[in-house]
């Protein structure tokens, strides 16, 4: 099905996309890697490189921003903004997303821990796009219950490690239901849910 965006002219394709695709293309958008993106694009739907540039140019990082004016309301996917009335296919972000990131960040609590060598650690960021993307899908959650990203962790917050999440049964309805993950995190005051390696670079958390 075609579309039309009134902003520029072109005509739209109406992608069909699973949700494995559209956390990879997201992704790659999310990231500035929109080369990357045309290319699955045009591998996944047999397109040309014109209407696969297209495409990209209407996916907007943001979900409920429009990608050409200011405008941040908006409500649904593969929609036409209110006000300037460019075609956005406004992605929902996936559960695992920033905001989950930045307060996973914050519940990191490594003095409590009990492990003289990661007394004085903090974390400094975690990454909300997992090595392989395709981890993002609902059906690898529901059956290997863990994402694998990487997190920067140290006495300057500045060393990179691998770090794995295991969803427990509540973080896995959630995720599977679209709900937000982070009333899934334990509280600071928890060490059991924090598995810290510091020689090896890795860290495993499990959510509730």
């Amino acid at each position: 099905m075609k579309l039309n965006c009134k902003k520029c002219g072109n005509e739209i394709n109406e992608l069909n996309l699973s949700e494995e695709q559209k956390f990879e293309i997201w992704g790659m958008v999310k990231q500035d890697l929109k080369l990357f993106a045309v290319k699955k694009i045009i591998d996944d739907f047999g397109i040309s490189h014109k209407e696969a540039k297209v495409i990209i140019s209407h996916i907007n990082s943001e979900y409920g921003k429009c990608n050409r004016c200011e405008n941040d309301e908006l409500e649904s996917e593969n929609t036409e903004c209110q006000k300037c009335g460019a075609f956005n296919y406004n992605f929902k972000e996936p559960v695992f997303n920033s905001e989950f990131c930045s307060h996973l960040e914050y519940r990191l609590d490594f003095n409590n821990l009990g492990i003289e060598s990661v007394q004085g650690f903090w974390c400094d960021g975690v990454d909300c796009f997992p090595y392989d993307l395709k981890s993002l899908s609902k059906e690898n959650i529901e059956k290997n219950k863990s994402i694998v990203t990487r997190a920067w962790i140290g006495k300057g917050g500045q060393g990179i490690y691998e770090m794995k999440i295991k969803f427990g049964k509540q973080s896995v309805d959630n995720y599977k239901n679209g709900l937000s993950l982070i009333e899934c995190i334990p509280k600071r005051e928890n060490r059991n849910w924090i598995k810290i390696e510091p020689e090896n670079k890795r860290i495993q958390v499990s959510l509730k």
